[in-house]
């Protein structure tokens, strides 16, 4: 099983009553594209936002996250699976996916999991991220944006279009968030992975992050490139209800919430 980049934000097990809560509803379409630039076709999400939680729903999953708790959680509505855990736990079996030098290991749904530990990251060794401001500006979303260059070890790592008018920070602490998408980016392969290290760890990108809300991200990597672009956003009473999974999904080790593995 490969998980994608894009299934970030994720968790099952919140429990209560489905009270309304102040909170944001944003629509957003991404799109990947190959090194001689070609494009998949567009695939849109809605992310719902409140009180320290996130629920990003995509054709193909559901995830939600709980910057709160450090709960993060996967549902495949197709197959009606779902894995769950604390964040720790879920970088862990993610670094132990099967690979070229990490043959995969069991485990049981039923049990506790026990996966690797999460990788370590030396910040000594994490390359420099710089950020640059352009005189460019562009209309999104009905909001006035400012473009910047996000630089890695002087390569450009991602163009970001972020506006000043709105940001989620009353519920979505920038800190706190910063912290699960550090921890988030542990778990990565690939050449990118130390880019996104370094990125979520950079003081300099978290005031950045604080200022206001990316309306447009570009990331550059080696196989190409990938745009997610904000649609609408909106305030919006998010009830609890929306971090919440149907009880009838079955929960299953990560390695198969997407089907069984070749061979099995």
């Amino acid at each position: 099983m490969q998980l994608k980049h894009a299934l970030m934000i994720g968790s099952v097990w919140l429990a209560g009553t489905s009270v309304a809560q102040a909170g944001w509803v944003i629509e957003q379409v991404s799109v990947a594209s190959n090194a001689k630039g070609v494009a998949s076709p567009a695939e849109p999400a809605s992310m719902r936002v409140s009180q320290g939680r996130i629920r990003l729903t995509q054709p193909s999953a559901i995830t939600v996250q709980d910057c709160v708790k450090g709960r993060f959680g996967l549902l495949v509505p197709e197959r009606n699976t779902y894995w769950s855990g604390t964040i720790d736990e879920y970088v862990g079996e993610l670094y132990s996916q099967p690979s070229a030098h990490n043959p995969r290991k069991l485990l049981s749904a039923d049990r506790e999991v026990k996966a690797d530990p999460p990788p370590k990251i030396d910040e000594a060794t994490l390359p420099k991220i710089v950020i640059r401001k352009t005189e460019e500006q562009e209309k999104i979303a009905g909001y006035d944006t400012q473009k910047y260059l996000i630089e890695s070890n002087g390569k450009l790592f991602q163009e970001v279009w972020l506006t000043t008018a709105i940001n989620l920070n009353d519920d979505l602490d920038p800190k706190s968030y910063a912290a699960c998408r550090a921890k988030l980016s542990t778990g990565m392969r690939g050449a990118s992975a130390q880019d996104f290290n370094a990125l979520y760890l950079s003081p300099e990108y978290l005031e950045f992050a604080k200022s206001g809300l990316a309306l447009k991200t570009i990331t550059h990597h080696i196989a190409g490139s990938h745009s997610l672009e904000v649609r609408s956003v909106s305030r919006a009473d998010v009830p609890s209800s929306d971090f919440e999974l149907p009880s009838t999904a079955k929960k299953v080790p990560l390695a198969e919430v997407f089907g069984p593995p070749v061979g099995r």
